[in-house]
């Protein structure tokens, strides 16, 4: 496992967050975090150096690579993930770094601070970028400096043309161990277009309205995999459900459509997610929001609930850019944890995924629910008998 990060600016030990749970081919920062750190340290070493502190920024700082290289300026470090904060703070405590001195802000937050230097990895998400784009307008003036880095396909023309049409000035750099840098500043005179911060749509079975932030899952549309959930889910009255990994909150409002009496937990370790889901369930159940907690966590380990009946689940298999199926792991041995005795765990994967074989591993087996081409709906119980 690769864990020594040597960059323009030193060197780093830094893991992935969970370490306990990852790969061990997987390295907790990129070649654009390298190009990054030694853009700012080649050409912007004199404005960071100058005795006035320098307000910096930080987007989508996954594991704390940019964090880490540029602690001693105390910087802002700007995300939508949890996990990405505890990551980071993780690499912090393990470099000896203090993580009191990083502010560290919810992409649903407001920025109450004007930047001089922005450093960003770009989403992949184009309506992320464009909310954050947006944000950079509120917090930025023309001198501040915008650098922004991805892969060589990531920078794309639409990439490169969101900058103009909401910064005003930017361009890129040559390309650097196949990544490229979008460098840019704000122009105060530019009115770019308007924002839409929610997206609406509707569903029929059950009769849903839902609202979306920019980077929660499938938020243009329900996708297949939700629909397929929805036409399998246990009958459920009053009991305790979990809705693990909630995104827009879709599953838990359906459940509450058929059991208006069931108390809701809805989960994700998006701030985006779980502000989508406050809304869907106020818009759609105001008589029931009191029965429903919304918690955002990496999986349930920051969730103090037991005697869960239903924990309801579609795992993701990618973490950032990397496929793993290390998430998966450790919602199945949450779930375990928070589930009463006889308790059910119910969840949706792709078919080629071995999600069959680690339920088998951690609750002794596992039933199919249904199956189509692209989808199995998995069940098993938490017994006595079954694995720790």
């Amino acid at each position: 496992m690769n864990i020594e990060f040597t960059h323009a600016r030193g060197t780093h030990t830094l893991v992935r967050y969970p370490a306990e749970h990852q790969h061990k081919s997987l390295q907790a920062w990129d070649a654009v975090d390298e190009y990054i750190i030694s853009y700012v340290q080649e050409n912007h070493t004199d404005l960071l150096e100058n005795i006035a502190p320098k307000r910096i920024a930080i987007f989508n700082d996954d594991f704390g690579a940019l964090t880490c290289a540029f602690h001693a300026f105390h910087p802002i470090h700007i995300s939508d993930s949890l996990v990405a904060q505890l990551g980071a703070r993780h690499n912090m405590q393990h470099n000896e770094l203090d993580p009191a001195v990083i502010d560290f802000i919810a992409s649903t937050e407001a920025i109450e601070h004007r930047f001089d230097i922005v450093l960003m990895q770009l989403p992949k998400n184009l309506a992320l970028l464009t909310y954050q784009l947006h944000q950079l307008r509120q917090c930025s003036d023309d001198n501040t400096i915008i650098i922004a880095g991805g892969k060589v396909p990531v920078v794309t023309k639409n990439i490169q043309q969101l900058f103009h049409s909401i910064l005003g000035n930017c361009h890129t750099s040559l390309a650097v161990k196949k990544s490229r840098l979008v460098i840019g500043s704000m122009d105060p005179q530019l009115t770019p277009p308007p924002q839409s911060t929610w997206n609406t749509w509707e569903i029929s079975k059950p009769v849903l309205q839902l609202s979306h932030l920019p980077n929660v899952f499938s938020r243009l549309h329900l996708d297949i995999g939700a629909r397929f959930l929805m036409q399998h889910l246990p009958l459920v009255e009053g009991e305790h459900v979990v809705d693990l990994g909630c995104g827009n909150g879709v599953i838990g409002c359906s459940v509450l459509a058929d059991a208006p009496n069931a108390t809701i937990t809805f989960v994700d370790e998006s701030y985006m997610a779980i502000e989508s889901a406050k809304r869907n369930v106020q818009d759609n159940f105001p008589d029931q929001y009191a029965q429903c907690n919304f918690v955002v966590a990496n999986c349930l380990s920051q969730v103090d609930i037991a005697n869960v009946d239903l924990v309801l689940c579609n795992p993701p298999f990618h973490q950032q850019n990397a496929v793993t199926d290390h998430i998966a792991w450790q919602m199945f041995k949450d779930a375990k944890q928070v589930l009463r005795h006889g308790g059910e765990l119910r969840i949706i994967g792709n078919r080629h995924l071995p999600y069959g074989n680690m339920l088998k591993k951690r609750y002794g087996g596992f039933t199919v629910i249904a199956t189509n081409a692209k989808f199995s709906i998995l069940s098993t119980y938490k017994s006595d008998s079954s694995r720790k």
